[in-house]
């Protein structure tokens, strides 16, 4: 029983997922494409919500609990037509690990790990609110600076 529940708590706390990102874009030319965003947004799986603000260009998603949505698929979806994604500020609910003097954080069921980067960052559960302003790092993962970090 005992190890049962300590099995059932490690495998809650193992689990990362991105609950909503909001991406600041550039260069969607044409008003149908604008309209058309948040349907495209919604029609992946995992998304619970869309709203694109046109004057501001930026979209906000948020997501599904249970979601296997990464930053680049999205990132990738809003560019298809030509625009071009600058930022990217995300809310991350998971357990953050360490390696060596880097902290790390894996959406669960994924193959994509992502960097964190800021003050007083731990391993454990947390939730994270972060941003990204290299949405196409020369090389490596992206990486995120961490604004806020909420224990779980």
């Amino acid at each position: 029983m005992r190890f049962t529940l300590l099995l059932l708590l490690a495998a809650r706390f193992a689990v990362a997922e991105f609950r909503s990102m909001t991406l600041g874009f550039e260069g969607m030319g044409c008003a149908s494409c604008i309209e058309s965003l948040p349907a495209r947004m919604r029609r992946m799986r995992g998304v619970e919500s869309a709203e694109v603000n046109a004057a501001k260009g930026v979209l906000t998603i948020k997501l599904a609990a249970g979601n296997k949505i990464r930053l680049e698929q999205v990132r990738d979806a809003i560019e298809q037509d030509g625009t071009k994604v600058r930022t990217a500020a995300v809310e991350i609910e998971g357990a953050i690990s360490k390696d060596k003097d880097q902290y790390f954080i894996r959406p669960e069921g994924l193959a994509v790990t992502y960097e964190l980067r800021g003050q007083g960052l731990k391993e454990g559960p947390a939730v994270v609110f972060a941003e990204t302003p290299q949405l196409r790092p020369a090389q490596g993962a992206i990486s995120f600076e961490v604004r806020e970090l909420r224990a779980r």
